[in-house]
């Protein structure tokens, strides 16, 4: 790392981001990987940065690439991308650049995939297997409430998982989920770097714009320090989630848009995990899951679990339906304005 002035590399080391960034690269990669940072010149991406640069001159660390995107989006773009390049310059860090097609139609979730393909290129070509981005407690929270405004199962609350296969290759890592907005930026001002913020992070028109401006400010002043405690809790919701995706029943037939099961398979595993085997297979035959009724699928679960033997039919939304009969259970998709999104797996 270059000069930064009045702080020493002591200061930088013992910083809680630093710490915090350390203790999770650590756990989640080895001393031998080189890591891309995704810099996108924000306050989040630029104390990411630093970190990861001052665990390379520790020793903890191979090598670290400072990666940018730039989309050609905004009219500020050249000058976060130049900002970028300089800060780079300043850690001692080579810089990587790739550029996108302006196309303004792109949704958000096709700037992402090209956002994390052009990632992917600049890993490739400095040999790095992992990838690290800035994603922090807000973030996280931001995340998971955006997913209960939508109608998520447990599996929505876990939030951002720490790190995820981009490809064979290549892992993404968010080494920073429980670290707190504020306290990276007081990493760039003690290190003496700048940042860039991104207006359209606050745009009311987006949901996590709304969530950013009008809400999370109102839960941080009901309960200081909610983010980093939700953050800290990611373990224990994900163990949970993983344990209910494991235990719920399978369909035990599938065709092209259908499942099946005998009732007395649903029926024996009682109330709980029958609803869970329900939702969870719903969920998985849609493409937009928060339109399913989960008091249909209560009403449904009802229905399995009690003596009657005729034909009974549930209406679960999202064009899915379920039928229970005396001796089976079916949900078939009747519409097909939904696409299906995946397959249960048996």
């Amino acid at each position: 790392m270059t000069d930064q002035g009045a702080v020493s590399l002591d200061e930088l080391r013992s910083n809680a981001v630093v710490l915090e960034v350390r203790r999770t690269v650590l756990e989640l990669c080895t001393s031998t990987d080189a890591i891309v940072a995704a810099v996108s010149g924000g306050r989040d991406s630029v104390a990411l940065a630093t970190a990861l640069a001052t665990l390379h001159d520790a020793g903890h660390i191979a090598a670290v690439t400072i990666g940018h995107v730039h989309h050609h989006r905004r009219p500020e773009a050249d000058g976060e991308a130049a900002l970028v390049e300089e800060t780079a310059a300043r850690l001692g860090l080579p810089f990587a650049i790739r550029h996108l097609d302006a196309d303004p139609h792109a949704t958000p979730a096709q700037l992402r995939t090209a956002r994390y393909e052009a990632l992917e290129a600049i890993a490739s070509a400095s040999q790095s297997p992992m990838i690290a981005t800035a994603h922090q407690a807000q973030d996280q929270l931001e995340t998971v409430l955006a997913a209960i405004v939508r109608g998520t199962g447990p599996r929505g609350l876990v939030g951002m998982p720490a790190i995820r296969p981009l490809s064979d290759n290549v892992s993404l890592v968010r080494p920073m989920l429980e670290v707190d907005r504020s306290a990276a930026g007081d990493l760039c001002s003690l290190a003496g770097l700048t940042w860039c913020d991104d207006p359209t992070n606050t745009d009311p028109e987006t949901l996590r714009g709304r969530l950013r401006r009008d809400v999370l400010p109102v839960l941080e002043s009901l309960r200081p320090g909610v983010a980093s405690r939700l953050a800290s809790g990611t373990a224990v919701r994900a163990a949970a989630s993983l344990a209910l995706d494991e235990a719920v029943v399978r369909p035990q037939e599938m065709d092209d848009d259908a499942v099946q099961w005998s009732r007395h398979s649903l029926a024996d595993v009682g109330k709980g995990l029958c609803q869970a085997s329900l939702m969870a297979t719903a969920r998985a035959m849609v493409a937009a899951a928060d339109g399913l009724s989960s008091a249909s699928i209560l009403s449904a679960t009802t229905a399995i679990l009690d003596t009657r033997q005729h034909c009974r039919v549930f209406e679960l939304g999202c064009g899915v339906v379920a039928i229970v009969d005396a001796m089976r259970v079916r949900m078939q998709i009747l519409a097909s304005t939904q696409p299906i999104e995946s397959r249960p797996p048996k």
